[in-house]
């Protein structure tokens, strides 16, 4: 197996994404290549077939379909067809976080349960036309950062608005017990991040222990209950820093922290620097 290609959002390039495209002549260099990105990954198939993972599930992708891979799942490409073109789109979380429009968590849970997505031809061309478009502009001229941020908010809203439906449409297939105990985790969690991130309250919703809804998250999606729950604070705690004036005590107070300075340790464990320091970043 090859070293896992671990690839942070902040060396990414201008704008916080970056563009790779998987081709089947090209296939030597890829397949079998994990890959470990910490923000997500949007994927578009034109051409052909490929067969790759998302953690532990398999999954075989055709022309006219999505994939979406969420922030430090492991994603490795395991074959294709040598008639094979994906388009890859990395975002880094820091700028989903910046766009005008937020998506809430639900999409997650979606998006774990179905990351694979079925799109009409059309949606697919109008994919392509705004990927285009995006590489274009993605240079250092003084106007290139607003046009991205126009063109990046379609890309995401066409590919996001089918999460639900593909997951739905999905949802008669058997499912093993951790993954349903993870689907009703995301569905909770959604529901009480902001208040609840004790691990005890969900396994309370769902009368198990945290010990076991832990271990079946843990095996489900890659990272336990308590990691989910410290992301999606954290991801809360960075859209109320860059989007609003509120202070550190108020988005303390409203992500139900005992203290400014707890939430001050909170953020600087997990974002690397305080709240004030990431603010004027």
């Amino acid at each position: 197996m090859k070293d896992i290609r671990k690839i942070r959002a902040e060396e990414l390039k201008l704008g916080n994404f970056a563009f790779m495209d998987l081709t089947g002549r090209d296939s030597k260099e890829w397949i079998g290549q994990p890959m470990l990105f910490d923000g997500v990954v949007f994927g578009f198939c034109l051409s052909g077939s490929f067969l790759f993972r998302i953690n532990h599930r398999e999954f075989r992708m055709t022309a006219n379909e999505v994939f979406i891979c969420l922030p430090r799942h492991l994603f490795t490409a395991t074959g294709c067809s040598s008639d094979l073109s994906v388009k890859l789109l990395l975002v880094s979380p820091e700028y989903l976080y910046a766009l005008p429009v937020s998506f809430g968590f639900d999409w997650l849970k979606h998006v774990e349960a179905s990351p694979r997505l079925p799109l009409p031809a059309e949606k697919i061309a109008d994919l392509t036309a705004l990927y285009t478009l995006l590489e274009r502009y993605d240079t250092d001229g003084k106007q290139a950062p607003p046009i991205r941020d126009a063109l990046l908010l379609p890309f995401l809203l066409i590919i996001i608005a089918q999460v639900e439906p593909a997951a739905t449409a999905s949802g008669g297939s058997k499912v093993s017990r951790q993954e349903w105990l993870t689907r009703r985790f995301f569905e909770l969690m959604s529901e009480h991040f902001e208040s609840q991130r004790q691990v005890s309250f969900y396994a309370d919703r769902l009368c198990i222990t945290a010990k076991r809804l832990s271990a079946a998250v843990k095996e489900t999606s890659g990272h336990t209950a308590l990691e989910w729950l410290n992301e999606a604070a954290l991801v809360e705690a960075k859209r109320c820093l860059r989007t609003t004036d509120l202070t550190v005590l108020q988005i303390s107070e409203a992500l139900h922290f005992s203290t400014a300075s707890s939430f001050v340790r909170f953020f600087r464990q997990h974002a690397g620097c305080t709240p004030l320091e990431y603010r004027r970043r």
